[in-house]
């Protein structure tokens, strides 16, 4: 059924819209609790027809994050499996996984956003901010191997000395 010729659901998509924008100024206004309860508000209200329903679930998982609720992270990882419209999701993703020190799980969902959305201002910051990583020194063992983190300090420190224009 098609939202607009059904006035039920037209009107549960405008209430979880105006629901979110609410999340939205609590959101930025840093009071997180407030905000997780107007996107949670939303993400129930909004239809399964709603295309923005993903994004709210990611909002409400990423305002959790901030409370200190780690069962937000489920929420923005539920939210971004199942999107294929809105890069905001994977940001909101990104940030929740790095909140918790998750790098690496971060880097893929920045770049599964971009996938979406090659010049999503937000992603694209991020991912510089986050900086790239330098390849192990030797690359079969893992990176938090002894043998490479002792060489990797050793080679950092020799290619700053020696580094460009000196």
């Amino acid at each position: 059924m098609e939202a607009s010729n059904n006035p039920v659901l037209s009107e549960r998509m405008l209430q979880a819209r105006n629901e979110y924008q609410l999340g939205l100024a609590f959101f930025g206004k840093k009071q997180w609790k407030t905000a997780a309860r107007h996107f949670r508000l939303a993400d129930e209200r909004a239809p399964r027809s709603d295309n923005a329903a993903h994004l709210y679930r990611s909002y409400h998982g990423l305002a959790l994050m901030y409370c200190g609720d780690v069962s937000g992270l489920n929420l923005c990882r539920n939210a971004a499996g199942r999107e294929t419209l809105q890069a905001d999701v994977f940001l909101n993703l990104a940030l929740a996984e790095l909140h918790l020190g998750h790098r690496k799980r971060a880097c893929s969902a920045i770049t599964q956003g971009l996938n979406l959305d090659g010049r999503h201002a937000a992603l694209l910051k991020l991912r510089s901010r986050m900086g790239v990583r330098r390849q192990p020194c030797v690359r079969f063992l893992k990176r938090d191997n002894p043998l490479n983190r002792w060489l990797g300090k050793v080679t950092y420190r020799h290619a700053r000395r020696s580094g460009p224009g000196r």
